[in-house]
């Protein structure tokens, strides 16, 4: 009688397993943000070969910092936002996403770090760890992105729901190892630097995309770019929000029966 109460304990129940799974699915929308547009600026200014690799570690990397970092990664946000929002206005045209993404990095830097010492039990102080599983998962996977392009000349959109349930499942498999490695790399600050830099630039080159959307005068030179992730982004945020929730919900219902 013990060992089945035990193990009806074990059982998720029905909303452990919805609320697992939209968790999966927010994340998975995160990737395909993350994804299309790195993808499409990548492939405006290089061979089409490195797009997808450097779309994929990204999207892997930064994905997972940011959902492992979800405090530093709000108030990055505010600080950001305002910072890039306002550079944005100042300079007018902005040819290239370069300039507000490194002020955007640069002002994650300095909130992530002033976070690093501040915060003591946050778990950003194993950021560095989290950075390199993502890395490691995103570029096993970018062979994957490499062939998908470049072999079969496949739908991105079809691509990016096949990634970002892959990234998920194989990044939760290999981050505590990486956490017991190389958690104690850097010192706290260091951690909350590296976390926002991430974080602080993904902002800014979201804004920036954001602002050439917005305004037709804006980033001539980057308007098909901007024009081809406008029409990308929504479909692939939905297919990976969708592959990923089931993928969550599957997780967590057989959660007590994997080892």
């Amino acid at each position: 009688m013990h060992t089945q109460d035990h193990n009806d304990q074990a059982k998720p129940g029905g909303f452990e397993i919805i609320f697992h799974g939209v968790t999966w699915g927010l994340v998975g929308a995160l990737y395909a943000a993350l994804f299309v547009p790195v993808f499409e600026v990548i492939r405006n200014v290089l061979p089409l070969w490195v797009a997808p690799i450097c779309a994929t570690v990204a999207a892997t990397a930064g994905g997972a910092l940011v959902y492992s970092s979800s405090q530093l990664a709000l108030l990055v946000a505010i600080f950001s936002n305002f910072v890039v929002f306002g550079y944005l206005l100042y300079s007018g045209e902005t040819a290239s996403p370069l300039a507000p993404i490194l002020v955007g990095a640069g002002i994650g830097t300095v909130v992530g770090a002033a976070y690093g010492l501040s915060v003591k039990e946050s778990r950003i102080h194993s950021a560095e760890a989290k950075l390199f599983a993502g890395m490691a998962v995103g570029s096993a996977l970018s062979i994957l992105s490499l062939v998908w392009i470049l072999v079969f000349d496949a739908n991105i959109t079809l691509l990016i729901a096949v990634l970002a349930p892959l990234a998920g499942i194989f990044y939760v498999r290999i981050v505590n190892q990486f956490i017991k490695r190389y958690s104690d790399v850097l010192p706290p600050f260091a951690d909350g630097a590296v976390a926002g830099m991430v974080v602080g630039g993904f902002i800014g080159f979201g804004l920036w995309i954001f602002g050439g959307t917005a305004l037709e005068n804006a980033t001539p030179e980057w308007r098909d770019t901007i024009s081809r992730i406008g029409a990308s982004a929504p479909f692939a945020v939905a297919a990976a929000s969708a592959s990923t929730l089931v993928l969550g919900m599957l997780h967590e219902a057989l959660r007590s029966r994997i080892k």
